[in-house]
Protein backbone atom coordinates (compact mmCIF):
# COMPACT_ATOMS: atom_id res chain seq x y z
CA UNK A 1 0.00 0.00 0.00
CA UNK A 2 2.55 2.57 1.09
CA UNK A 3 4.79 1.47 -2.28
CA UNK A 4 2.08 1.88 -4.14
CA UNK A 5 1.62 5.55 -2.75
CA UNK A 6 4.81 6.25 -3.13
CA UNK A 7 5.04 5.35 -6.46
CA UNK A 8 2.20 7.29 -7.22
CA UNK A 9 3.61 10.61 -5.63
CA UNK A 10 7.08 9.79 -6.75
CA UNK A 11 5.79 10.26 -10.60
CA UNK A 12 3.48 13.30 -9.56
CA UNK A 13 6.78 15.07 -8.83
CA UNK A 14 8.31 14.21 -11.88
CA UNK A 15 5.36 15.34 -13.93
CA UNK A 16 5.40 18.69 -11.60
CA UNK A 17 8.76 18.77 -12.04
CA UNK A 18 8.87 18.42 -15.89
CA UNK A 19 5.98 20.85 -16.27
CA UNK A 20 7.77 23.25 -14.57
CA UNK A 21 10.94 22.88 -16.42
CA UNK A 22 8.78 23.08 -19.66
CA UNK A 23 7.37 26.31 -18.35
CA UNK A 24 10.80 27.59 -17.62
CA UNK A 25 12.55 27.17 -20.90
CA UNK A 26 9.08 28.11 -22.87
CA UNK A 27 9.56 31.28 -20.90
CA UNK A 28 13.33 31.70 -21.49
CA UNK A 29 12.56 31.11 -25.18
CA UNK A 30 9.74 33.59 -25.46
CA UNK A 31 12.57 36.29 -24.42
CA UNK A 32 15.54 34.83 -26.50
CA UNK A 33 13.49 35.76 -29.88
CA UNK A 34 14.23 39.14 -29.18
CA UNK A 35 17.82 38.41 -29.40
CA UNK A 36 17.63 38.21 -33.21
CA UNK A 37 18.09 40.82 -35.31
CA UNK A 38 19.89 41.78 -38.69
CA UNK A 39 23.36 43.26 -38.76
CA UNK A 40 23.45 45.41 -42.21
CA UNK A 41 19.72 46.02 -42.16
CA UNK A 42 19.03 49.07 -43.58
CA UNK A 43 15.18 49.40 -42.40
CA UNK A 44 14.26 51.87 -40.43
CA UNK A 45 11.51 52.90 -37.57
CA UNK A 46 10.06 56.25 -38.13
CA UNK A 47 9.98 57.63 -34.28
CA UNK A 48 8.33 61.41 -35.26
CA UNK A 49 5.24 61.49 -33.38
CA UNK A 50 7.09 60.16 -30.36
CA UNK A 51 9.68 63.42 -30.99
CA UNK A 52 6.49 65.28 -31.37
CA UNK A 53 5.16 64.46 -27.42
CA UNK A 54 9.11 64.67 -26.22
CA UNK A 55 9.54 68.32 -27.87
CA UNK A 56 5.88 69.28 -26.56
CA UNK A 57 6.44 68.14 -23.01
CA UNK A 58 10.20 68.17 -22.25
CA UNK A 59 12.15 70.68 -20.29
CA UNK A 60 16.08 69.93 -20.63
CA UNK A 61 16.71 71.33 -17.19
CA UNK A 62 20.67 70.92 -18.61
CA UNK A 63 23.65 69.31 -16.65
CA UNK A 64 23.82 69.37 -12.81
CA UNK A 65 25.99 72.15 -10.84
CA UNK A 66 25.28 69.59 -7.75
CA UNK A 67 23.90 72.85 -6.25
CA UNK A 68 21.82 72.06 -3.21
CA UNK A 69 18.55 73.60 -2.85
CA UNK A 70 17.53 75.84 -0.63
CA UNK A 71 14.81 74.81 2.13
CA UNK A 72 11.31 76.39 0.84
CA UNK A 73 9.32 77.68 2.91
CA UNK A 74 5.53 76.54 3.80
CA UNK A 75 3.15 77.90 0.87
CA UNK A 76 0.90 80.69 1.75
CA UNK A 77 -2.41 79.83 3.40
CA UNK A 78 -0.64 76.50 4.67
CA UNK A 79 1.75 74.85 7.20
CA UNK A 80 2.41 72.16 5.11
CA UNK A 81 5.75 71.47 3.91
CA UNK A 82 6.66 68.45 1.28
CA UNK A 83 9.74 66.32 2.39
CA UNK A 84 12.33 66.89 -0.38
CA UNK A 85 15.95 65.63 -0.77
CA UNK A 86 17.84 68.93 -1.25
CA UNK A 87 20.62 67.28 -3.02
CA UNK A 88 18.46 66.28 -6.18
CA UNK A 89 15.39 68.16 -6.13
CA UNK A 90 16.51 70.97 -8.59
CA UNK A 91 18.11 68.33 -11.07
CA UNK A 92 16.86 66.41 -13.96
CA UNK A 93 14.53 66.90 -17.17
CA UNK A 94 11.18 67.95 -16.11
CA UNK A 95 7.67 66.58 -18.16
CA UNK A 96 4.34 68.62 -18.40
CA UNK A 97 2.18 65.82 -17.04
CA UNK A 98 -0.13 68.32 -15.86
CA UNK A 99 -1.29 68.58 -19.81
CA UNK A 100 -1.78 65.47 -20.32
CA UNK A 101 -4.94 64.73 -18.05
CA UNK A 102 -6.56 65.00 -21.53
CA UNK A 103 -4.07 63.59 -24.08
CA UNK A 104 -3.99 60.09 -22.40
CA UNK A 105 -6.43 58.68 -25.52
CA UNK A 106 -3.98 60.52 -27.91
CA UNK A 107 -0.77 58.45 -25.48
CA UNK A 108 -2.41 55.56 -25.78
CA UNK A 109 -2.89 55.02 -29.41
CA UNK A 110 0.54 56.37 -30.03
CA UNK A 111 1.78 53.37 -27.30
CA UNK A 112 -0.63 50.82 -29.74
CA UNK A 113 0.89 52.10 -33.12
CA UNK A 114 4.49 50.96 -31.34
CA UNK A 115 3.48 47.84 -30.07
CA UNK A 116 1.78 47.10 -33.54
CA UNK A 117 5.43 47.95 -35.24
CA UNK A 118 6.67 44.58 -35.16
CA UNK A 119 3.69 42.74 -36.59
CA UNK A 120 4.04 44.66 -39.78
CA UNK A 121 7.55 44.49 -39.82
CA UNK A 122 9.74 41.53 -38.11
CA UNK A 123 11.88 42.89 -35.24
CA UNK A 124 14.48 40.49 -36.13
CA UNK A 125 14.66 42.34 -40.10
CA UNK A 126 15.84 45.51 -37.90
CA UNK A 127 19.67 46.12 -36.87
CA UNK A 128 20.30 45.57 -33.20
CA UNK A 129 20.34 49.42 -32.73
CA UNK A 130 17.12 49.72 -34.63
CA UNK A 131 15.48 47.91 -32.32
CA UNK A 132 17.18 49.45 -29.13
CA UNK A 133 15.97 52.47 -29.87
CA UNK A 134 12.43 50.73 -30.68
CA UNK A 135 12.31 49.07 -26.98
CA UNK A 136 13.54 52.09 -25.48
CA UNK A 137 10.58 54.63 -27.36
CA UNK A 138 7.70 51.83 -26.12
CA UNK A 139 9.39 51.66 -22.54
CA UNK A 140 8.87 55.67 -22.24
CA UNK A 141 6.20 56.22 -23.68
CA UNK A 142 4.01 53.40 -22.05
CA UNK A 143 5.50 54.86 -18.50
CA UNK A 144 4.05 58.39 -19.18
CA UNK A 145 0.90 57.04 -20.13
CA UNK A 146 0.73 55.19 -16.97
CA UNK A 147 1.72 58.00 -15.02
CA UNK A 148 -0.37 60.07 -17.04
CA UNK A 149 -3.27 58.12 -15.54
CA UNK A 150 -2.54 58.50 -11.79
CA UNK A 151 -1.16 61.87 -11.84
CA UNK A 152 -0.97 63.76 -9.48
CA UNK A 153 0.54 61.48 -7.08
CA UNK A 154 3.51 63.11 -5.81
CA UNK A 155 5.77 60.25 -4.44
CA UNK A 156 6.34 56.80 -6.93
CA UNK A 157 7.74 54.68 -4.52
CA UNK A 158 4.44 52.78 -4.03
CA UNK A 159 3.89 52.33 -7.71
CA UNK A 160 7.23 51.61 -9.06
CA UNK A 161 7.88 49.09 -6.36
CA UNK A 162 5.83 46.79 -4.05
CA UNK A 163 3.63 43.64 -5.59
CA UNK A 164 1.42 46.65 -7.65
CA UNK A 165 4.04 47.71 -9.47
CA UNK A 166 2.70 49.29 -12.41
CA UNK A 167 6.27 48.76 -14.01
CA UNK A 168 4.86 44.76 -13.50
CA UNK A 169 1.36 44.91 -15.14
CA UNK A 170 1.67 42.90 -18.18
CA UNK A 171 -0.20 45.93 -20.29
CA UNK A 172 1.82 45.21 -23.69
CA UNK A 173 2.01 43.15 -26.59
CA UNK A 174 4.55 42.99 -28.78
CA UNK A 175 5.11 40.14 -31.51
CA UNK A 176 2.32 38.52 -29.98
CA UNK A 177 4.18 38.02 -26.49
CA UNK A 178 2.51 40.02 -23.50
CA UNK A 179 5.08 41.74 -21.57
CA UNK A 180 5.64 44.40 -18.68
CA UNK A 181 7.74 47.47 -18.30
CA UNK A 182 9.52 45.32 -16.05
CA UNK A 183 10.23 42.56 -18.69
CA UNK A 184 11.37 44.78 -20.96
CA UNK A 185 13.96 46.04 -18.44
CA UNK A 186 15.16 42.70 -17.02
CA UNK A 187 14.32 39.99 -19.72
CA UNK A 188 13.86 41.55 -23.18
CA UNK A 189 17.07 44.49 -23.48
CA UNK A 190 19.45 42.08 -21.27
CA UNK A 191 19.00 39.21 -24.01
CA UNK A 192 19.25 41.79 -26.91
CA UNK A 193 22.80 43.62 -25.19
CA UNK A 194 23.81 40.77 -23.17
CA UNK A 195 27.32 42.29 -22.69
CA UNK A 196 26.28 45.76 -22.01
CA UNK A 197 25.01 48.16 -19.34
CA UNK A 198 24.30 51.46 -20.95
CA UNK A 199 20.70 50.54 -22.23
CA UNK A 200 20.10 51.30 -18.03
CA UNK A 201 20.24 55.04 -19.02
CA UNK A 202 17.42 54.91 -21.45
CA UNK A 203 15.12 53.93 -18.59
CA UNK A 204 13.40 56.83 -17.31
CA UNK A 205 11.48 56.39 -14.06
CA UNK A 206 9.48 59.25 -13.83
CA UNK A 207 10.93 60.41 -11.05
CA UNK A 208 13.81 63.03 -10.33
CA UNK A 209 16.16 60.57 -8.99
CA UNK A 210 16.07 58.50 -12.43
CA UNK A 211 18.04 58.59 -15.60
CA UNK A 212 16.76 61.82 -17.39
CA UNK A 213 13.92 61.76 -19.65
CA UNK A 214 15.19 63.33 -23.30
CA UNK A 215 13.78 65.83 -25.71
CA UNK A 216 13.60 63.89 -28.82
CA UNK A 217 13.00 60.17 -29.37
CA UNK A 218 15.70 57.69 -29.68
CA UNK A 219 16.94 56.63 -32.80
CA UNK A 220 18.84 53.81 -34.72
CA UNK A 221 21.66 56.08 -36.12
CA UNK A 222 22.53 57.82 -32.24
CA UNK A 223 21.12 55.67 -28.93
CA UNK A 224 24.42 54.76 -28.29
CA UNK A 225 25.68 57.83 -28.43
CA UNK A 226 22.69 59.59 -26.57
CA UNK A 227 22.60 56.72 -23.84
CA UNK A 228 26.61 57.95 -23.49
CA UNK A 229 25.25 61.06 -22.83
CA UNK A 230 22.85 59.84 -20.55
CA UNK A 231 24.94 58.26 -18.67
CA UNK A 232 27.20 60.78 -18.20
CA UNK A 233 24.66 63.41 -16.77
CA UNK A 234 23.49 60.86 -14.69
CA UNK A 235 26.61 59.96 -12.98
CA UNK A 236 27.71 63.37 -12.68
CA UNK A 237 25.06 64.27 -11.22
CA UNK A 238 23.89 64.59 -7.24
CA UNK A 239 21.50 61.81 -8.42
CA UNK A 240 24.35 59.29 -9.19
CA UNK A 241 27.15 60.13 -7.44
CA UNK A 242 27.73 62.05 -3.79
CA UNK A 243 30.86 61.71 -1.55
CA UNK A 244 29.00 62.63 1.68
CA UNK A 245 29.14 59.78 3.63
CA UNK A 246 31.89 59.83 5.13
CA UNK A 247 35.57 58.84 4.30
CA UNK A 248 36.56 56.41 1.63
CA UNK A 249 32.85 55.75 0.47
CA UNK A 250 31.14 56.92 -2.51
CA UNK A 251 27.56 56.94 -2.21
CA UNK A 252 25.66 55.90 -5.69
CA UNK A 253 21.78 56.22 -6.83
CA UNK A 254 19.47 53.15 -5.54
CA UNK A 255 19.30 52.77 -9.51
CA UNK A 256 22.21 50.72 -9.28
CA UNK A 257 20.93 48.20 -6.67
CA UNK A 258 17.58 47.89 -8.57
CA UNK A 259 19.93 46.80 -11.67
CA UNK A 260 22.39 44.66 -9.28
CA UNK A 261 22.38 41.95 -12.17
CA UNK A 262 24.23 43.87 -14.44
CA UNK A 263 27.03 44.81 -11.22
CA UNK A 264 27.91 40.80 -10.03
CA UNK A 265 31.13 42.13 -7.63
CA UNK A 266 28.81 45.19 -6.85
CA UNK A 267 31.47 47.54 -5.09
CA UNK A 268 34.26 46.80 -7.76
CA UNK A 269 31.53 46.36 -10.78
CA UNK A 270 29.98 49.72 -9.55
CA UNK A 271 33.32 51.72 -9.51
CA UNK A 272 34.27 49.79 -12.38
CA UNK A 273 31.50 51.16 -14.18
CA UNK A 274 31.36 54.57 -13.22
CA UNK A 275 34.89 55.13 -13.86
CA UNK A 276 33.98 54.57 -17.83
CA UNK A 277 31.71 58.36 -17.00
CA UNK A 278 32.78 60.42 -14.11
CA UNK A 279 34.43 63.63 -15.26
CA UNK A 280 38.29 64.14 -14.02
CA UNK A 281 37.01 65.69 -10.83
CA UNK A 282 35.58 62.92 -9.28
CA UNK A 283 37.48 60.10 -10.91
CA UNK A 284 39.88 60.02 -7.82
CA UNK A 285 37.21 60.44 -4.92
CA UNK A 286 35.62 57.12 -6.95
CA UNK A 287 39.05 55.19 -7.00
CA UNK A 288 39.94 55.88 -3.61
CA UNK A 289 36.78 54.68 -2.69
CA UNK A 290 36.65 51.71 -0.17
CA UNK A 291 32.77 50.93 -0.06
CA UNK A 292 30.08 51.65 -2.28
CA UNK A 293 26.70 53.36 -0.48
CA UNK A 294 23.50 52.64 -3.02
CA UNK A 295 21.00 54.76 -0.75
CA UNK A 296 20.40 58.12 -3.17
CA UNK A 297 16.96 58.40 -4.07
CA UNK A 298 14.37 60.87 -4.86
CA UNK A 299 10.88 59.45 -5.63
CA UNK A 300 8.99 62.57 -6.63
CA UNK A 301 7.28 63.02 -9.62
CA UNK A 302 9.67 65.15 -12.29
CA UNK A 303 6.70 66.98 -12.89
CA UNK A 304 6.39 70.95 -13.43
CA UNK A 305 4.97 72.26 -10.38
CA UNK A 306 5.43 69.81 -7.70
CA UNK A 307 1.99 68.41 -8.09
CA UNK A 308 0.14 71.49 -7.62
CA UNK A 309 -3.21 71.20 -8.95
CA UNK A 310 -5.02 72.77 -11.60
CA UNK A 311 -8.44 73.25 -12.63
CA UNK A 312 -7.32 74.01 -15.85
CA UNK A 313 -5.26 72.35 -18.27
CA UNK A 314 -3.74 73.75 -21.69
CA UNK A 315 -0.41 74.44 -22.83
CA UNK A 316 1.96 77.31 -21.38
CA UNK A 317 2.44 79.93 -23.90
CA UNK A 318 4.32 83.27 -23.94
CA UNK A 319 1.93 85.79 -23.34
CA UNK A 320 3.97 89.32 -22.71
CA UNK A 321 3.31 88.65 -18.55
CA UNK A 322 4.63 85.18 -18.96
CA UNK A 323 2.02 83.63 -16.45
CA UNK A 324 -1.00 82.36 -18.57
CA UNK A 325 -1.72 79.09 -20.42
CA UNK A 326 -3.75 78.89 -24.00
CA UNK A 327 -7.28 78.15 -21.84
CA UNK A 328 -6.45 82.19 -21.00
CA UNK A 329 -6.21 81.47 -16.53
CA UNK A 330 -3.57 82.32 -14.76
CA UNK A 331 -0.95 80.63 -12.93
CA UNK A 332 -1.28 80.48 -9.35
CA UNK A 333 0.92 82.00 -6.80
CA UNK A 334 2.30 78.94 -6.23
CA UNK A 335 2.95 77.51 -9.73
CA UNK A 336 4.18 80.68 -10.73
CA UNK A 337 6.28 80.82 -8.31
CA UNK A 338 7.60 76.97 -8.90
CA UNK A 339 8.11 77.78 -12.85
CA UNK A 340 10.06 80.83 -12.03
CA UNK A 341 12.53 78.74 -9.88
CA UNK A 342 12.95 76.27 -12.26
CA UNK A 343 14.07 78.51 -15.38
CA UNK A 344 16.05 80.03 -13.01
CA UNK A 345 17.80 76.69 -12.21
CA UNK A 346 17.92 76.24 -15.70
CA UNK A 347 19.77 79.25 -16.84
CA UNK A 348 22.25 78.28 -13.90
CA UNK A 349 22.80 75.15 -15.38
CA UNK A 350 23.24 76.27 -18.62
CA UNK A 351 25.78 78.63 -17.43
CA UNK A 352 23.87 82.00 -17.07
CA UNK A 353 21.35 83.70 -14.40
CA UNK A 354 21.25 83.22 -10.73
CA UNK A 355 19.51 80.59 -8.20
CA UNK A 356 17.95 80.15 -5.21
CA UNK A 357 20.41 77.32 -4.81
CA UNK A 358 23.55 77.30 -2.03
CA UNK A 359 26.74 75.51 -2.02
CA UNK A 360 26.97 72.34 -0.22
CA UNK A 361 27.64 72.90 3.28
CA UNK A 362 30.39 71.58 5.86
CA UNK A 363 29.31 67.78 6.36
CA UNK A 364 28.91 66.48 9.84
CA UNK A 365 27.85 62.70 10.87
CA UNK A 366 24.50 64.24 11.75
CA UNK A 367 23.41 66.02 8.48
CA UNK A 368 24.48 62.90 6.95
CA UNK A 369 22.60 60.70 8.68
CA UNK A 370 19.25 63.01 8.17
CA UNK A 371 19.89 63.76 4.54
CA UNK A 372 19.61 60.14 3.75
CA UNK A 373 16.81 59.65 5.96
CA UNK A 374 14.89 62.31 4.19
CA UNK A 375 16.56 60.18 1.24
CA UNK A 376 14.93 57.08 2.00
CA UNK A 377 11.41 58.28 2.19
CA UNK A 378 10.96 60.08 -0.75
Amino acid sequence: MYKGFLGISTIFVLMSLSGSLIAQQSNTEKYTKFSEFTENSKLEMDFSIVDQLLHAGVMNMGPSTRAWARKQPPSTGTRFTQTVDRATENEANRFFYENLKEDQEKILKLRKELEAIPSLTPLNQYTKEAQLAYWLNLYKVTLINELAVIYPLNNLKPVLTGEESILDKKILSVDNVQLSLNDIHYRVLPVLYPDSTLYIYGLHQGIKGSPNIRTKAFAASDVKQKLKENAQEFVNSNRGTQFNGGEGVVRVSSFYKRNSQLFPDFNESVKSHLLQFADASIQKLIKNATSVNANISNWRINDFYGSIRRRDIGLYVNSGDGNRFTSGNRLSPGQQTQLTLLMRVRAMNFGGGSVTVTDLDPVVESDIQTEESDTDNN
